[in-house]
């Protein structure tokens, strides 16, 4: 292996606690599964979730991103598509590396074979992860309606030394790529060779942080705000601008765009007519005045004339432009211009408040805005509280921890916490496979309120990473791994046999407490994790009926209800119930003004963390010309729902007239 990568090899080795893994390709599969997989998606993840493991032959990972989540079970890609949804978004990421400096076109046909194996019904002999990430495939590939377009499919193959012009190569590259864009399913076919020069560019742009340059053909300063440092608002090429948010590789970076709120929407009626305006050759020079423009928010900014560099930045508002003119980039002008404005600051609290009001212009899911709420901005503190050799990092923003020296298995997305609390704390780990929004939705009245004690969450976490943590490093406990949540719950229970406390109460924070002082104990820990592993094997054992008809038994209430009855629990006490109503007609709920326009006011049901609007007309019993003559941004009121159904975008019809 070539001795320049070898130190960011290292690092990455101890970023994921790699250094009992004597196989040193196994531990470079792991960091380019990392290194590639990145740009696809900007949540946190661990690439030993894309790895194929032993047994296979030509690709050592594969990532199925669907609307920027990491799928790798049928049950994931099942809850997804099962709401009806058309606007679903899906990339697949084939990967293959080679520790060698010396380049062989044999081992990259066979990776070539191997990906059109994996893409058909191939003859080749996989083992269980393959095979189950092969019927996800599958079923994406037959549930075409659904698909906002057709995926995309990206190829990444490395070695360790130095790339030569190989004209040879290079038609076995387009032939074999040709071949793929045959099958007529995928929009667009990419692949990418890194050698040691590429991987290591790669790495220091992660360590640096994301810098660009982007060249304005005119700007203006904006007036001077307090905490920010400059802003500029002008007009840029759109060829310009796909320069900005791509890679080398040409692929648009995910992971600038979490900050946006709404991820790419697909087709819909206003992406559609985006793109009949590009697709247009005459509408296309108008593009700057028809399109309300993008924003973006950067740490730093340097600027030369109109050429201004970038770094650590994020596209808060115009995502969907951004991914409409990337997908129509081969049809761009010269004379295609969008209207840009970029803003430096470090100040998370202005960037939070940019990216509420940019995002405003129509109603948001508060799904959407959840980790802008100033909860998860004081759960991020109460991380920090701990022990440093305890402590875990809770990812409030896409990737932030991606360029520090820390251990990058403790890392907590959004997405972790959530499914970690509905485990540990509400009791049910067989619902955690849901797709973390479908979480927020099923459990809005009993997760993430703004009097929960923070504790609770932190101690989520930590449970279900030691057992995880654990379960890696210890190989015959490996097959446990589907039932991580499940131990986790054991363990909170075995840690204290107390009931649960009122999620407010200062009680809760004392049960905390001794969670913490458990969970810190590594003795303790291990004995109890190979209790709870004993107490799974028994109930299985036990309850044969549980596994009728092929559902996985880790993902039925049944299950758990088994595994509670074994710690001498039962369903209903292992959680605090929210004695809300259901939202329905005429329940009255309180209120918190979001924005309005017009014609309506939105609001935040605030017990419920949903949505909701109100017309004009049912504001007041007076008539009012305009709804700030009542309504103050921030102001709690009281509503009656109008209607049982809720609106997909609008939520919940309301009357302040109760």
């Amino acid at each position: 292996m070539n001795n320049l990568i070898k130190p960011f090899l290292d690092a990455h080795i101890v970023s994921y606690e790699l250094e009992n893994e004597k196989d040193i390709s196994k531990s470079f599969e792991h960091f380019f599964n990392y290194l590639t997989v990145r740009n696809y998606t900007s949540r946190h993840f661990d690439p030993s979730d894309i790895s194929l493991g032993k047994g296979e032959v030509g690709i050592d990972g594969v990532a199925i991103i669907v609307n920027d989540i990491l799928v790798t079970t049928m049950s994931e890609i099942e809850e997804l598509f099962k709401v009806g949804e058309t606007d679903i978004s899906v990339s697949f990421v084939f990967v293959q590396s080679k520790t060698s400096e010396s380049f062989d076109s044999s081992e990259m046909t066979q990776f070539f074979a191997a990906v059109n194996d994996f893409l058909s019904d191939g003859k080749i002999i996989m083992n269980d992860k393959a095979t189950e990430l092969r019927a996800v495939c599958k079923y994406i590939i037959q549930h075409p309606t659904q698909l906002s377009k057709n995926p995309d499919c990206h190829l990444f193959y490395s070695f360790t030394g130095k790339s030569a012009e190989d004209k040879i190569r290079n038609a076995l590259v387009e032939q074999e790529i040709d071949n793929l864009k045959r099958m007529s399913i995928f929009d667009e076919v990419t692949f990418g060779l890194y050698d040691a020069e590429k991987i290591i560019v790669s790495c220091r742009a992660i360590k640096n942080n994301i810098k660009k340059t982007i060249d304005m053909i005119d700007c203006a300063v904006l007036p001077k705000v307090h905490n920010i440092d400059e802003a500029y608002i002008g007009i840029v090429k759109c060829k310009e601008f796909i320069k900005l948010i791509t890679n080398d590789d040409g692929a648009i970076l995910s992971n600038l765009f979490e900050d946006n709120v709404r991820y790419f929407q697909g087709h819909n009626v206003i992406n559609a007519e985006i793109q009949a305006t590009l697709r247009n050759p005459e509408k296309q020079e108008e593009f700057s005045i028809l399109n309300n423009g993008v924003t973006i928010v950067a740490k730093e900014m340097r600027r030369m004339g109109n050429s201004f560099t970038l770094s650590g930045f994020q596209v808060i508002n115009g995502c969907q432009t951004s991914f409409v003119l990337y997908e129509n980039r081969a049809k761009l002008s010269d004379q295609s211009c969008i209207v840009l404005k970029i803003i430096s600051t470090n100040d998370k609290n202005i960037t939070d408040s940019i990216v509420k009001t940019t995002n405003r212009q129509t109603p948001v899911l508060n799904e959407a805005f959840e980790t802008l709420r100033d909860f998860h901005k004081n759960l991020e503190l109460a991380y920090e509280s701990y022990d440093k050799k305890d402590r875990l990092y809770y990812e409030r923003r896409s990737k932030q921890y991606d360029s520090s020296e820390i251990n990058k298995n403790k890392i907590i997305s959004f997405p972790f916490q959530t499914s970690a609390y509905v485990a540990v704390f509400l009791g049910e780990p067989h619902s955690t496979h849901r797709y973390y929004g479908e979480l927020l939705k099923a459990y809005s009245k009993r997760i993430y309120k703004d009097e929960d004690v923070l504790e609770q969450y932190c101690m989520a976490s930590m449970y279900v990473y030691a057992v995880d943590s654990y379960l890696k490093h210890n190989e015959q406990y490996t097959v446990y791994k589907k039932y991580k949540y499940h131990i986790a719950l054991i363990l909170r229970h075995l840690a204290n046999r107390d009931p649960l406390p009122d999620n407010t109460s200062k009680a809760m924070k004392k049960y905390c407490e001794l969670l913490y002082k458990k969970i810190s104990d590594e003795y303790w820990v291990k004995d109890s994790i190979q209790r709870a592993c004993s107490m799974i094997d028994t109930v299985i054992k036990e309850g044969q009926v549980l596994s009728k008809g092929g559902n996985d038994i880790a993902r039925t209430k049944e299950f758990t209800n088994k595994i509670l009855e074994r710690i001498g629990l039962d369903s209903s006490s292992i959680n605090n119930v929210s004695k809300l109503p259901d939202l329905k007609k005429n329940v009255k709920v309180k209120c918190k003004v979001i924005n309005w326009n017009n014609s309506f006011a939105y609001v935040e049901l605030v017990d419920y963390k949903e949505m909701g609007s109100i017309y004009i007309g049912n504001i007041s019993e007076k008539y009012i010309s305009s709804i700030d003559e009542v309504l103050t941004e921030n102001q709690e009121i009281h509503a009656r729902i109008l209607e049982d159904k809720r609106h997909p975008v609008f939520g919940y019809s309301l009357t302040m007239r109760l």
